[in-house]
């Protein structure tokens, strides 16, 4: 292999030859972005996905990435605009399979990666850090990931089977729900909870109030980009009978620069969150400590109490951008 290249073998064993310094790169999937800017090769971006996103705080944070143009996303690929920007490679996702038939089609190296679980999130962490030069970097990043999720499985471990907590998860409407090879049920399974959509697969999946009756969620969890609130839930006469409405067991993730649930740095936060409100009785993080300690150290932002206190209680949805 030439001294100016490199060989990057993806997340299905395609060995893919690249420049060894890479500059120019285009990202389709709205995960990887986030964590170029952590380990700081988001300047090699000319083009990326930003996906379910605060638009206004990644102006205000991260402003170099949100001022890139767009080149698509999964199952709608602007192939004029690939073809302009002409990047070294393109990073994509092991599901994009138009996507991925489209970067073929036009000569252009692309490496597929999958964030569907801790464990190929971890894998792809690793093949980005190596291809931008970022070993160290990464590596220091994963040291902390995996160091936040054994944490939880740890505290968590003491929760008997029969004690599990019973996860509902309402994604663009209360009545979307996702399945469980998506990373949303991975998270709830290390915050010592169960996705009830067992043996359903994907994202968007409608579901009807019986099965959701049938299911009996002992918490509902309604994601950042869900168009109902919780106050909608509770006093909605249709979620009125569930045990878990009656409680009050009706919370929306939290979100900052992207939606905390998504296989993106911040899924860290989500799953320590998710465990709080989960076991309250079995786990006291300090979500406010832990909440400035990432942010100050993987993105460089200050944050004061008062603005984590907004974070954990801002109930505007946030649009999906670009997402199929």
């Amino acid at each position: 292999m030439a001294e100016d290249t490199q060989t990057i073998v993806d997340l299905t064993g395609n060995e893919v030859i690249l420049p060894a310094n890479i500059t120019t790169a285009v990202n389709l999937d709205p995960f990887s972005a986030q964590y170029l800017h952590v380990i700081g090769a988001d300047d090699r971006l000319i083009a990326t996905q930003h996906g379910p996103s605060d638009a206004e705080k990644l102006k205000q944070y991260t402003p170099y990435l949100a001022s890139l143009p767009s080149a698509g996303h999964k199952d709608d690929v602007n192939k004029e605009e690939l073809v302009r920007l002409n990047p070294q490679v393109v990073i994509s996702s092991i599901d994009y399979i138009n996507a991925n038939e489209v970067s073929r089609q036009l000569g252009i190296p692309f490496v597929i990666l999958d964030f569907e679980s801790p464990e190929n999130l971890t894998k792809s962490y690793e093949i980005l850090g190596k291809m931008f030069g970022k070993e160290k970097q990464a590596d220091e990043f994963l040291s902390y990931y995996n160091e936040k999720m054994n944490q939880v499985k740890t505290d968590l471990a003491k929760v008997t089977t029969d004690k599990v907590k019973k996860v509902y998860y309402g994604q663009r409407k209360a009545t979307q729900t996702l399945g469980d090879n998506y990373y949303e049920a991975k998270i709830a399974a290390i915050a010592g909870g169960d996705n009830v959509a067992q043996g359903v697969k994907g994202g968007d999946n409608i579901v009807t109030m019986d099965q959701i009756y049938s299911w009996n969620p002992d918490v509902i969890i309604l994601l950042p980009y869900c168009a109902q609130s919780v106050n909608d839930i509770l006093s909605d006469p249709a979620w009125q009978a569930l045990p878990a409405v009656q409680k009050k067991q009706v919370f929306r993730m939290p979100k900052f620069l992207m939606t905390w649930e998504m296989p993106v740095p911040e899924s860290v936060l989500a799953t320590m969150w998710l465990a709080n409100v989960l076991y309250p009785g079995e786990v006291t993080y300090d979500l406010t400590k832990e909440i400035k300690e990432f942010y100050k150290k993987w993105y460089r932002i200050d944050l004061t109490d008062d603005e984590v206190l907004n974070i954990l209680s801002d109930s505007a949805p946030v649009i999906l951008m670009g997402m199929s």
